[in-house]
């Protein structure tokens, strides 16, 4: 009886948690305000392949990070 008490008790602790990932994965992320986007033309290189991207804009609120490629950060094109 003891065993079959804690088939459910472990059974009911894998539902819970499986339901909170997928309400986390289902939930959209929140909306970016259109104010707080800003125009730039910053040219990011890959150190590893040599990829290059150009930013055209970006988001004035957020903390100013490098993107990523090859798992590394992305760094500055020189002018």
């Amino acid at each position: 009886m003891v065993r079959v008490l804690i088939a459910i008790a472990i059974g009911y602790g894998i539902w819970r948690v499986s339901f909170g990932m997928i309400k986390m994965l289902a939930t959209p992320p929140p909306e970016i305000d259109p104010d707080d986007i800003i125009e730039t033309d910053q040219e990011y290189w890959c150190t590893v392949c040599g990829t290059g991207v150009t930013m055209t804009i970006a988001n004035a609120t957020a903390e100013s990070k490098a993107p990523r490629h090859c798992r590394e950060p992305m760094v500055p094109a020189p002018s």
